[in-house]
């Protein structure tokens, strides 16, 4: 029985530009992300350079920092 042609699929990105893609899409997903609730309940991000959102990654550093120094020790 002769094989079914195969369909055609969704051009991919090959080469290099395709690899920096991948990389900073990758790069994206581990910056550290600020999302707060408004009083409406509706989340908001707080862009990186706002002095709220240096002040909460700040304070969040310092949260984990305390709990495994509490884990270890």
């Amino acid at each position: 029985m002769p094989r079914l042609p195969r369909k055609p699929s969704a051009p991919r990105p090959y080469g290099v530009g395709a690899v920096t893609a991948g990389w900073t899409r990758r790069k994206a997903s581990r910056a550290p992300r600020v999302v707060v609730r408004e009083a409406s309940g509706q989340p908001h991000a707080l862009s990186p350079d706002d002095p709220r959102a240096e002040a909460l990654l700040n304070a969040a550093e310092r949260l984990i920092s305390a709990a495994q120094r509490e884990a270890t020790g």
